[in-house]
């Protein structure tokens, strides 16, 4: 064999061996603690945070560690991968939460809009039915004929409902704005004599005796329970928002 084949076999030989040692590094390795070993001290050995080896091996409880135990030591290549798996998965929950919060919104707006134009068009038919009722009632012929027209009672109109919309009662009663839009609308849909085919009942859906009676007993009753289950109205508004129950 020439010299410099020799030589040229020998190189090839010192490259494989440094690639193999290389492969060797950069590989996942296990460690068995040993007595009187702490996380502390290995994520220092192994130029790690106590964070890494936790993740790595679902430690729960760091200060606790056993003798024999087998410790995954990870490489800077997989806790970059687990970095970005973790960063991506936080994106995504993120873009979900946006979409549920967006559709949340949309639908009471859309709740909201139909029951202002349910409102609209029975103000409309109330004010046509006073209006008729208003006018004057037909007089006898034979005394219309009379000379000194007889002075007629124009027929009341139709009474209002007793302290005006649901809306205005549900306010005027401690009601706020927003549970009205956010809890009341999404529940019931405005409607005080609502029952669901569970049995839940009223503007707030509740099996609770303030489920039924008129909308001041039912706003009284639905503020309360607002209040002493979720510390407010606002934790409630809040509450139902982000699970879509209460």
């Amino acid at each position: 064999m020439s010299k410099m084949k020799e030589t040229a076999l020998t190189i090839a030989g010192l490259a494989s061996v440094l690639v193999a040692g290389q492969t060797v590094a950069n590989a996942a390795s296990t460690y068995t603690v040993q007595k009187g070993d702490t996380l502390s001290e290995l994520a220092n050995k192994f130029n790690l945070t106590v964070e890494d080896l936790v993740k790595t091996n679902k430690i729960t409880d760091a200060n606790m560690i056993f003798a024999d135990q087998q410790i995954e030591v990870p490489t800077q290549e997989e806790l970059n991968e687990n970095a970005l798996n973790t960063t991506a998965a936080s994106s995504a929950n993120s873009a979900a939460s946006d979409a549920a919060s967006s559709a949340m919104s949309e639908a009471v707006a859309s709740m909201t809009a139909a029951s202002e134009a349910a409102a609209s068009k029975a103000a409309e038919s109330e004010a046509a039915a006073a209006s008729v009722q208003a006018q004057p009632v037909a007089q006898d012929t034979a005394v219309a004929e009379q000379a000194a027209p007889v002075a007629q009672q124009a027929a009341p109109a139709a009474a209002p409902a007793a302290g005006g919309s649901v809306y205005d009662q549900f306010i005027a009663n401690g009601g706020t704005d927003a549970l009205w839009q956010n809890i009341v609308m999404p529940e019931s849909g405005g409607n005080p004599n609502a029952v669901s085919p569970n049995g839940y009942m009223g503007l707030g859906q509740t099996k609770e005796g303030w489920g039924t009676g008129d909308v001041a007993t039912q706003t009284n009753g639905l503020v309360n329970y607002a209040v002493s289950r979720y510390g407010s109205v606002d934790g409630a508004v809040q509450f139902r928002a982000a699970n879509g129950w209460w």
